[in-house]
C-alpha cells in the first residue's frame, strides 16, 4: 500500500477481493465499521465493473478528507459508465445504482493527458444516516420509481429515444411491453452475463463443453446487454420516467435474424439448465421472467415469418 492510499491492480477476477482488503486496511480504525463495509462494497463494484468492461491495469485510491471518504478507480478505457434499466431492489448486477445508494456523490472523469482512460469515483459520508433514510417514504412510494428513472434519463443526457434504424423489412414490434417485468428480465440476464464473464476470467470451467458454451453465451448477451443502450432500451427508460406500465417497442431486422434467434433460444435454454442445476450462482429464470422471454421470442419468430404482432396480454408487473 502506498502512502497516498493507492493500489495497482490487474484486470482479473481476484482484484475485487484485493480492493476490499485494501479499503479495510486503509480505513480500519479511522471511520466506523458501517462506513468501512459500505466502502468495501463500493470498491468491489468499481473494480468488478472495470475488470468486466474496461480491462487493465487499474489504480484504486482511497482518501479520507474531513467527513468524506473518496474512492477512485483509474482504468485505460475512455468509455464512460452508463446507467441501464434496473429494478430498485436488485441484488445482482448492481453496479452504478448500488454506488448511488451508498454514496453521497459519484462521477466519472475522462483523462485529459491524451492517453485516453478515465477515473470513476464515489464519495461516502463518514456519518451515514441510512437508518432513517426511508422515513416518510411510504407516502411517495408510487412516485419514487418514476423519479428514479427520471434521474437515469437525465444521466443519459435527457435526449428523446432515437428512432429505430431501418433494417431489412418492417421492424419487429413488441406491443404493450410490460416495463417492470422487462426490467427484471434484463436484471436476470445481466447477472448471468456478469457471472459468466468473471468465471471465464478465472478459468473456472473445468469442462471444455461448458467453457465453450459460456464463451458463446457471453458473446450473445454482451451484444444485447453489455454496451450502451440501444433505441429500444432508451425508450424503456423514458417510459419508466413517465410512470408508464407498458410501452410499444420496435427493433430493426438484422441479416440472418431467424438463425440468430434460434441460436439465442437454444443457448439460453442450456444456461438456464446450468442455473437450475446449481452449476451457476445465478439461478434459472424466475417464472414471470421466463414467460416474458418466451413471448419475446414468439413475437420475433411470428413477425420474421411475416405474421402480425400480438400485444402482451399478461400482467403489467
Amino acid at each position: 500500500m502506498d502512502d497516498d492510499g493507492a493500489l495497482s491492480l490487474p484486470a482479473e477476477a481476484g482484484s475485487a477481493a484485493r480492493a476490499r482488503h485494501h479499503v479495510r486496511r486503509t480505513l480500519d480504525g479511522r471511520v466506523s465499521d458501517d462506513v468501512v463495509a459500505d466502502a468495501e462494497v463500493c470498491a468491489s463494484e468499481l473494480v468488478t465493473n472495470a475488470v468486466l468492461h474496461a480491462g487493465g491495469p487499474l489504480l484504486l485510491t482511497v482518501h479520507r478528507t474531513g467527513e468524506v471518504v473518496r474512492l477512485a478507480l483509474a482504468d485505460p478505457s475512455p468509455v464512460l459508465p452508463q446507467w441501464v434499466p434496473r429494478s430498485l431492489t436488485a441484488t445482482t448486477g448492481r453496479g452504478l445504482p448500488l454506488l448511488t445508494a451508498l454514496s453521497v456523490a459519484r462521477g466519472a472523469d475522462a483523462h485529459d493527458d491524451g492517453g485516453g482512460g478515465k477515473t470513476v469515483w464515489c464519495e461516502l459520508s463518514t456519518t451515514p444516516a441510512r437508518a432513517g433514510a426511508g422515513e416518510g417514504d411510504d407516502a411517495g412510494e408510487g412516485s419514487a420509481p418514476a423519479a428514479e428513472w427520471a434521474s437515469v434519463l437525465a444521466d443519459l443526457g435527457g435526449e428523446p429515444p432515437a428512432p429505430v434504424a431501418r433494417g431489412e423489412g418492417p421492424p419487429v414490434r413488441l406491443l404493450r411491453y410490460p416495463l417492470r417485468r422487462g426490467v427484471r428480465l434484463r436484471e436476470h440476464r445481466e447477472a448471468v452475463l456478469r457471472e459468466l464473464r468473471l468465471l471465464g476470467l478465472a478459468h473456472a470451467f473445468s469442462d471444455p463443453g461448458t467453457a465453450d458454451l459460456a464463451d458463446e453465451v457471453t458473446g450473445l448477451l454482451d451484444a444485447e446487454y453489455g454496451g450502451h443502450l440501444n433505441a429500444a432500451e432508451t425508450r424503456k427508460v423514458a417510459a419508466l420516467a413517465a410512470g408508464l406500465e407498458c410501452v410499444d417497442l420496435e427493433y430493426a431486422r438484422r441479416p440472418g435474424h431467424s438463425e440468430l434467434l434460434q441460436r439465442w433460444r437454444s443457448r439460453m435454454a442450456e444456461v438456464d439448465r446450468l442455473g437450475r442445476a446449481a452449476e451457476l450462482l445465478t439461478t434459472g429464470e424466475p417464472p414471470d421472467v421466463a414467460e416474458l422471454a418466451a413471448w419475446i421470442v414468439e413475437e420475433f419468430e411470428r413477425q420474421l415469418d411475416g405474421g402480425e404482432p400480438h400485444p402482451w396480454n399478461g400482467p403489467l408487473d
